[in-house]
């Protein structure tokens, strides 16, 4: 049985409990709740309202767990014990949030489109990016958690190096070490660990390029590898909280930075 989230809003879901759909269910789907690492997941699918097609990154919240849908617009959270609160967001859609009771395997929620709201736009505006990983960039952007340098400040500044970008950043300093400039979150937990799991000296900021774990030349040390002039945007996330869920990792807790390149044309 998969229950489906209406289009009127303000409907709680125990209403769509009593419909039930004859389409047969995907074998991913089970009729209790599916476990994995010993919890109960819910499968969240995503629905465009007005062509019925899935939604690719939506990101969907149940609690503190948060997921992004995938290209059949899914995604598994944590399920709630007893009765939680499910929240799904994507940028050109009108946001879903609604009551779920425990022991729901499958819910199915239908996004209605929503044109975004755009200030004065100048001629010379960048267009919108082609790519889904840089659309993901300006969504997070306008969320609002985190620190972001874009590609106008990058012009507008001029820097010479990399490091240049963060000195502007609250809470983030950039240190000089014997093996190049570290930065240092503020607040984070000071250790590292050694080889033989001694703690030892600073938490090492995890770096990502492009999606990708990236360790320049020691961890914590930012290269020279990347110039100013290759990056499109950087996002800075000092705590853990703040953190996307897909770059949630052991050592997120001493801040992640995400570096991302220009479209190529």
């Amino acid at each position: 049985m998969r229950h489906r989230h209406p289009r009127a809003p303000g409907t709680t879901l125990r209403t769509l409990c009593l419909l039930a759909l004859l389409a047969p269910v995907a074998p991913l789907v089970a009729q209790t709740p599916v476990r994995l690492t010993g919890r109960e997941m819910v499968l969240v699918r995503v629905i465009d309202a007005s062509n019925n097609a899935p939604v690719e990154g939506a990101e969907v919240w149940m609690g503190s767990d948060r997921a992004s849908s995938d290209s059949l617009g899914r995604a598994l959270v944590g399920a709630p014990r007893g009765r939680g609160t499910l929240v799904v967001r994507r940028l050109g859609y009108t946001d879903q949030r609604f009551s779920l009771a425990a022991g729901i395997p499958e819910v199915e929620v239908v996004l209605a489109p929503q044109p975004v709201r755009m200030g004065m736009v100048q001629a010379s505006a960048r267009p919108l990016p082609r790519s889904l990983p840089l659309q993901r960039f300006y969504e997070r952007m306008q969320r609002g958690h985190g620190s972001f340098v874009t590609r106008e400040n990058i012009d507008r500044r001029k820097p010479r190096r990399l490091a240049d970008l963060f000195h502007e950043i609250p809470g983030v300093r950039v240190v000089p070490s014997s093996r190049g400039e570290r930065l240092i979150m503020d607040g984070t937990t000071p250790y590292m660990w050694g080889s033989r799991g001694a703690r030892t000296g600073d938490c090492p900021v995890q770096y990502y390029l492009e999606g990708v774990s990236w360790e320049p030349d020691a961890p914590g040390v930012l290269g020279d590898d990347v110039r100013p002039n290759e990056v499109e945007g950087i996002e800075v996330y000092r705590r853990l909280s703040e953190v996307p869920a897909e770059y949630r990792k052991a050592g997120s807790e001493c801040g992640v930075v995400l570096i991302w390149l220009k479209e190529r044309a």
